[in-house]
């Protein structure tokens, strides 16, 4: 596993909604990355436009004497992992305690605590999808994990959060139709293709 190591913060961060902030700018160095012999930089942005972070330069240099940096060495680099990694490293969360939290912190305590109402739990699915989209991780996949649910509970907690008015700027009205359809497909059966013995019912 490479070695990544957050340099030169931008000292200006974005709030992206739900207590989530993020610098707009920073340099990630990575060493020991797989089959890349070399020292991989990137300046990694957050995009208003894409509203997610984005590398805007990718940058390899030679470990030392012997090696080189290749285009061969540059297909190798991981450039959406590293962006990824070390987006959650920066990215904080600020609850009602008002207290910045790591993004470490914050997960941890949201796998330990059992005893939200359904309501609260939504509202924590909202401010994981929104982590999960600034910072380049499946969304849906980021909920299901931190909330111990399925991904077809967290897809119907996003189209309800979404009705609410919680997510209209997360979930776009394609993906919402989407996850309604899935909804509709989970919890409806429908009639299969007629056999001998007459129709089946299946999901």
């Amino acid at each position: 596993m490479s070695d990544v190591e957050i340099e030169v913060i931008d000292g200006e961060r974005i709030d992206v909604g739900d207590g989530v902030s993020i610098p707009t700018a920073w340099d990630a160095v990575a060493t020991g990355e797989p089959n890349v012999a070399g020292v991989i930089r990137l300046h990694v942005v957050f995009d208003k436009q894409l509203r997610r972070t984005a590398a805007a330069s990718v940058r390899l240099d030679r470990a030392g004497e012997g090696d080189e940096a290749t285009a061969a060495a540059l297909r190798e680099v991981r450039v959406q992992y590293l962006v990824a990694y070390s987006s959650m490293r920066v990215v904080t969360v600020t609850r009602e305690s008002g207290k910045a939290e790591s993004l470490s912190q914050y997960l941890t305590e949201v796998r330990s605590r059992t005893d939200r109402t359904y309501e609260e739990t939504v509202r924590e699915a909202v401010r994981l999808y929104r982590i999960a989209t600034t910072v380049n991780l499946a969304p849906l996949k980021l909920v299901s994990e931190q909330l111990s649910v399925s991904v077809s509970t967290a897809t119907r907690m996003m189209a309800r959060a979404r009705e609410s008015g919680l997510a209209d700027d997360l979930i776009a009205r394609e993906t919402y139709n989407r996850m309604r359809a899935d909804e509709e497909e989970l919890t409806h059966p429908h009639l299969g293709p007629p056999s001998p013995s007459g129709p089946s019912i299946g999901r």
